[in-house]
């Protein structure tokens, strides 16, 4: 369980201090959505989503910024003395595509939930809880949160991500959702979870805060910008996988900068060493930021296993 904070103000000056320091995070937009009201009670958690396709294809695997996201939620959780971490696996919401195999998405998701078993088990990310949608969203409790958000002009994407957050705050005690936006300003073209967010908040207002992460990076400068948490065929990017040979993937980049990711993924490491401490002085006895990142995938997925 989290650490017990004295006071609701207190809760809110550390996470804002987290909010605001970490590299991760979009401080401007994620202090706009954060509401002291969802802190007034000692305890709650955290809850975020994660996908697994996109609507064309299924996700080749975890990209190394999902790590980024599951310890942005381990550090806020922390700060804010708040108990566990919901993290949502949409394995419904991917069989939704017409074109999809759904025993590939159940293979999918299989894989998914061993590499996230393990990781939790390896960092010691005890408060973690990974949860599969398919696991409650044919319940008629979760059928009567949907009707609740049925007067909602908005699609039934949005009302079914409205529903979840319900079913996570009514069940779990979750008080903040963590989220990842393309860029700071809004806008209404494209993916931007602040949209239902928002409308989430008409009707439950004052009973949830957001944060929300910057987007994973790849290695191709024409796509830069990418989801943390699905990969596809089309972008070269940085894997969260125990078959990752870091040196080789980074040493096959022409561009210096590996298409603009290289602070996005230094940014990833500082958060991991903000947490399990140094892996040393980069330029010191042969450490490298590639061998940073060697070693932080090799914490996850050797010992224990899921």
């Amino acid at each position: 369980m989290g650490e017990r904070i004295s006071s609701p103000d207190d809760r809110m000056e550390r996470i804002s201090k987290v909010i605001k320091n970490e590299a991760l995070i979009e401080s401007v937009p994620s202090m706009q959505f954060l509401d002291s009201d969802a802190f007034k009670m000692p305890g709650g958690s955290i809850y975020y989503g994660t996908g697994l396709t996109t609507p064309k294809e299924i996700s080749k695997g975890l990209p190394f910024d999902t790590l980024g996201m599951m310890l942005t939620a381990e550090k806020i959780r922390r700060a804010g003395g708040l108990d566990r971490v919901f993290h949502h696996i949409a394995d419904t919401h991917a069989k939704t595509n017409s074109w999809i195999d759904g025993a590939e998405v159940d293979r999918i998701a299989d894989v998914t939930s061993g590499h996230l078993n393990t990781i939790k088990n390896n960092l010691g990310l005890d408060s973690f809880v990974f949860v599969r949608s398919s696991s409650f969203d044919s319940t008629n409790e979760y059928a009567d949160m949907i009707n609740e958000f049925m007067s909602s002009d908005q699609h039934e994407y949005v009302i079914r991500e409205m529903a979840d957050m319900e079913w996570y705050r009514t069940r779990e005690d979750v008080r903040l959702k963590l989220g990842w936006i393309i860029q700071a300003n809004e806008t209404e073209l494209g993916f931007d979870e602040r949209r239902f967010d928002r409308e989430y908040l008409r009707f439950r207002p004052g009973e949830m805060s957001f944060v929300y992460t910057k987007p994973g990076r790849t290695f191709n400068k024409s796509i830069p910008k990418a989801s943390p948490y699905i990969s596809t065929n089309n972008v070269d990017r940085l894997m969260l996988s125990p078959d990752e040979d870091v040196a080789k993937k980074l040493s096959s980049q022409q561009d210096p900068s590996w298409g603009g990711a290289k602070k996005h993924i230094g940014s990833i490491v500082r958060l991991y060493e903000s947490i399990y401490g140094s892996l040393g002085k980069i330029g010191r006895d042969g450490v490298t930021l590639e061998s940073k990142i060697q070693s932080i995938i090799n914490h996850c997925f050797s010992g224990k296993s899921d």
